[in-house]
């Protein structure tokens, strides 16, 4: 087997211990024939690797390449979804979800790599001069350490659960300007991704973050503010309707809501936490969600009770259900889907590793018509960009791709954060950008400081796939094909990517030591990345 140098003489450059083993490299693509391409009978593999993760490795995707059958790929799906989940590729599906039985002690995944790529970033940032032990990352610092982790980490579906749960209960740093903040509730939702609802709940209402945005810091008896209590029935649990009527709430429910969350608010120093302050609590038994509220003028008990009430209520394990099989499945996921993730939700306790689990185990995450149904989002466009090809240089380019998008992470202003759905966000825009980016990632001249491949390439495709020793038409548009669109090309498509490798051949034979084929590489790379078909997951 060849090993594929990818990302593992990262920034630093020092040789780094390949973390996962080396797979082969994929076959050659011999031209397909006319006519819609057949399933490929691994499609599970990617599948996966689309939807549980920001997409593929190189390494990755020549592994999923390399499964033969769909039994094969089945298993090695099978083994990386469990893995995933932190539960042992071993053992059978845990089978208890619905109800609130203990699952396995979770199997964490070592990440040397990320945690040493985190720590070199850390080490750039300011300390604060009244205590050193708080480090302050600027705006920039926060969205390059959120990029890291989601580009980098062996953990991605954490990373997507701790982007859904951060897009969920969506903050903006732009109402508080402290990058501790928004850390601080990142790091909460990363700890809880896998665990119970109620606690992420808890989480976001009591940070700093939130209680800013939605105004919760200067909620007082004398003038009780609506904002959090409204947001949090509209939006964190019970939800709307599709004809956006209240989901089982009321406007009252939002007014006493509201003052059960007087006097709850931020300590206001440096590090950030949660602060009750007894005598701004607003008097009186309260009624939210029919359910009579004891005064307790003592502590944050009250809205703590709200919130439990709004996580157990049914609308709640509906809206969930319905936002996390849009996320990983479809986004018209089927009705007996929901029912049954709402279900788990409902009888498991809100514990999310349980409705993931049923999920992931669904017919319908494997059935083959939701295989590449998926229009990617900005993020899972952007970084699935730098994980296919195996950038290694700047992560500037595709940060700022983002905010022209206008999808930067941690500043949407509205409360809802961004859609699951494309209908809800897919433009002119985006497209533009996304293409642009494509390009920028891999022609010469288009502003580009980005390199990929390997390390010792220095960003030369050609030099790349010399030392792969891949050096004729149809092993390099394997190999290319494969990082992009899961080798599924067209006679039409096949034809194009050939003739673009062939730019400038004359009647001369191909040969990649000719540095001639450079330009030409990198033209079949941006045709391949440019086809609406890389678009779709």
């Amino acid at each position: 087997m060849q090993q594929v140098p990818a990302i593992s003489q990262l920034i630093t450059g020092a040789p780094l211990i390949p973390e996962d083993p080396i797979a082969a490299l994929p076959p050659p693509l011999a031209a397909p024939q006319g006519g819609l391409p057949d399933l490929p009978a691994n499609w599970f593999a990617y599948h996966v690797l689309n939807r549980l993760a920001y997409g593929g490795t190189p390494n990755q995707l020549n592994m999923a390449a390399s499964l033969k059958t769909a039994v094969e790929a089945h298993a090695w799906s099978t083994a990386f979804m469990k893995e995933q989940l932190e539960l042992d590729p071993t053992k059978p599906w845990p089978t208890n979800l619905h109800d609130t039985g203990a699952l396995p002690a979770p199997i964490a995944i070592q990440d040397v790599l990320t945690d040493a790529l985190i720590a070199a970033d850390k080490g750039d940032w300011m300390q604060e001069v009244s205590d050193s032990s708080i480090l302050t990352p600027s705006f920039i610092q926060l969205q390059d350490l959120d990029l890291l982790r989601k580009i980098h980490s062996r953990r991605q579906l954490k990373e997507k659960m701790t982007y859904f749960w951060d897009n969920h209960f969506n903050t903006n740093y732009r109402s508080h300007a402290k990058g501790q903040y928004e850390l601080q509730e990142n790091e909460a939702f990363r700890r809880h991704a896998f665990g119970k609802f109620l606690d992420l709940l808890l989480a976001s209402g009591k940070s700093p973050a939130m209680m800013i945005y939605l105004n919760t810091d200067v909620n007082v008896k004398e003038n009780p503010n609506e904002n959090y209590a409204r947001e949090v029935l509209e939006l964190h649990t019970l939800g709307v309707t599709t004809q956006g009527t209240p989901n089982g709430y009321t406007q009252a429910d939002i007014v006493e809501a509201a003052k059960t969350f007087t006097g709850w608010t931020n300590t206001a120093d440096l590090r950030g936490g949660f602060r009750f302050v007894s005598n701004r609590h607003s008097p009186g038994t309260k009624t939210v969600l029919g359910q009579t509220i004891s005064f307790s003028g003592s502590g944050p008990g009250e809205g703590e009770h709200v919130l439990t009430l709004a996580a157990r209520h049914p609308s709640t394990a509906r809206h969930l259900a319905r936002k996390l099989c849009e996320y990983f499945v479809s986004d018209f996921p089927s009705a007996a889907l929901i029912n049954e993730t709402a279900s788990v939700f409902t009888d498991s306790g809100g514990d999310i590793k349980k409705v993931l689990i049923s999920i992931l185990t669904s017919q319908d995450f494997s059935n083959a018509v939701n295989y590449r149904a998926q229009i990617k989002t900005p993020l899972e466009y952007l970084v699935g960009l730098y994980r296919n090809l195996g950038v290694w240089s700047s992560r500037d380019p595709f940060r700022a791709r983002l905010v022209s998008i206008g999808q930067s992470i941690y500043e949407f202003a509205p409360p809802t954060g961004f859609k699951e759905t494309a209908i809800e966000w897919l433009n002119t825009n985006v497209l533009f950008h996304e293409t642009s980016m494509a390009y920028e990632t891999t022609m010469a001249g288009f502003g580009s400081v980005i390199k990929y491949g390997s390390a010792s390439s220095n960003g030369s495709i050609r030099a790349w796939m010399e030392e792969l020793e891949l050096t004729t038409e149809p092993q390099i548009l394997g190999f290319l094909t494969n990082l992009a669109v899961d080798r599924v090309v067209t006679s039409t498509e096949y034809h194009l990517y050939l003739s673009t490798l062939r730019i400038g051949l004359g009647s001369n034979e191909f040969n990649i030591k000719s540095t001639s084929r450079e330009d030409a590489l990198d033209r079949t790379m941006a045709t391949i990345l440019t086809n609406p078909r890389y678009l779709y997951q």
